[in-house]
């Protein structure tokens, strides 16, 4: 019988930086490549393949140029990058029965785990579940932590607003002005504090996990989970002409590390096993909350990464208005599963890493687009690796056809956060008349790698929004925008067209 392959463990410090950095596996090849051919005049062909072995720990010790390249490219020292020499190997002695039972003993349990760190994992891994299958009752319970920012008309939905968030009335969306900051500085929470300690499971017997997001990844991964460039909410105000959004850049994984991480403590600390086994929640506490009470004013915006979420509700005009919803799959995303969503919806992210798309795709109109494309119309997704958009391609050329023309209008409805995890969405109303909706989006598909779209459209009317929040089946950013939306119906379903838009 063949001796048992040996486990090499993955190159988390390896895996720590490129994930650091905001870059998927495919740019960091393709970077890597770059910096070979401009500064070592040295053509290399190194693939997301070939990022993969080398954390996957497949190999252990790159060629000298590859570890110098990778180095270079960090701005760290050859040893920080995590790869480890292979030791000699050992010239094969006569050992007695005593070491011949002894390694016998470890070949016959290769990889096994200390038993403290596989207790510690395996009650994270349930919390966690837990979190995954009560997100919505857990936001209507630590929305009462927060009785200043309550929403009236909102109240048991999750949803907390600071006032200032919601305008008096939906803004059209080219008078919305977006400001883009290159260098905004470290926030002064990260997730990595003693204060989050308890939400992050152990790695090793003397260890914990330093980022809530890598614990995901290695123990609980959906299938959409990527480190990907997002833009960084920074400001809100309504009152200045411009400059009324302003933005820096982040990492997905920033707000994993404190969104997952704030909502993971109040599942830990507030759910208990009733007596038939299920998972019942107590009543709101601050006590014991230790990261939440760190983080503080949770409309601080410079103190934490705060990532913004556009969502949207698209409404079909005409006599009997009707909307599409969203229901995610649970296993499929990192959050917000397995409630009603805004369709589309999606992380304010450029389609690219390239600086043209990083431009171009500040927009919230065209995030609005992209996301229309993926999730409505099963467009592959436009993550951040590829080549930057032509949206003079359709559907992107047939929707800015439809917005110049004032056939599809679209608004601003405000922000507001889900107060289990204190992520921010960005609100907003698409409203198409009858004719240019049924051109655009007459073959939805029946799914999406988030989940299924359980009706093609459902009535825009008071019955159905109320029925769908008094049931608890609204994720605390749908029960904001259908609120809103329908508060002023009458200006958004009476309103005509207007002169051609911008982009908002």
């Amino acid at each position: 019988m063949g001796q048992p392959a040996a486990v090499r463990p993955a190159n988390t410090e390896l895996i720590a930086l490129r994930e650091d950095a905001g870059l998927s596996q495919q740019d960091l090849a393709e970077a890597l490549s770059m910096l070979s051919d401009e500064k070592f005049d040295r053509p290399v062909e190194i693939t997301k393949k070939t990022i993969g072995r080398w954390e996957r720990g497949e190999v252990e010790w790159p060629q000298p140029f590859y570890r110098r390249l990778l180095a270079e490219y960090f701005g760290v020292a050859v040893d920080e990058l995590g790869f480890r020499r292979p030791r000699p190997t050992e010239t094969p002695r006569q050992r007695s029965s005593g070491e011949t039972g002894e390694l016998m003993a470890i070949l016959s349990t290769p990889g096994e785990q200390d038993p403290q760190v596989a207790k510690d994992q395996a009650d994270w891994k349930r919390v966690r579940e837990q979190l995954g299958g009560s997100r919505r009752a857990l936001a209507v319970l630590a929305e009462q932590l927060y009785p200043e920012y309550r929403v009236p008309g909102l109240e048991n939905t999750g949803v907390i607003a600071h006032p200032s968030w919601l305008p008096p009335e939906p803004i059209p969306l080219h008078q919305v002005v977006l400001d883009r900051l290159e260098d905004t500085g470290e926030p002064a929470i990260t997730g990595s504090e003693r204060e989050s300690e308890l939400v992050r499971p152990l790695a090793s017997p003397t260890h914990r996990y330093k980022r809530y997001s890598h614990a995901v990844r290695d123990l609980a991964p959906p299938r959409l989970f990527e480190n990907r460039l997002c833009f960084r909410l920074l400001d809100v105000d309504w009152t200045r002409p411009s400059e009324q959004l302003r933005f820096g850049s982040m990492g997905f994984f920033d707000a994993i590390d404190t969104n997952e991480a704030v909502a993971h403590e109040t599942a830990l600390h507030h759910g208990r096993a009733g007596a038939d086994g299920s998972y019942q929640l107590g009543r709101p506490s601050w006590r014991r909350l230790s990261f939440r009470k760190h983080i503080g004013d949770p409309f601080d915006l410079h103190r934490r990464p705060v990532m913004g979420a556009i969502g949207t509700l698209i409404i079909r005009g005409g006599e009997s208005p009707s909307m599409v919803l969203h229901q995610r799959d649970g296993a499929s995303v990192a959050g917000g599963g397995r409630m009603l969503h805004l369709l589309p919806a999606g992380i304010f992210q450029p389609s690219s890493v390239l600086p043209d798309s990083i431009a171009n795709d500040f927009s919230i109109w065209r995030n609005i687009q992209r996301e229309c494309a993926e999730e409505l119309l099963g467009h592959a997704e436009y993550d951040g690796t590829g080549r930057p958009i032509n949206y003079d391609s359709e559907p992107f050329f047939m929707l800015d056809e439809a917005y110049a023309n004032g056939t599809l209008r679209a608004y601003l409805l405000g922000l507001s956060q889900d107060a289990a995890t204190l992520a921010a969405d960005i609100l907003t109303v698409v409203i198409v008349v009858p004719n240019v909706y049924d051109q655009i989006f007459g073959h939805l598909v029946d799914s999406n790698p988030e989940g299924y779209i359980p009706a093609r459209t459902v009535p825009f009317e008071r019955n159905t929004i109320s029925n769908l929040r008094e049931r608890a089946l609204m994720s605390p950013g749908l029960a904001t925008a259908a609120h809103r939306a329908w508060q002023f119906r009458s200006l958004l379903l009476g309103a005509g067209a207007s002169a051609p838009r911008g982009q908002g």
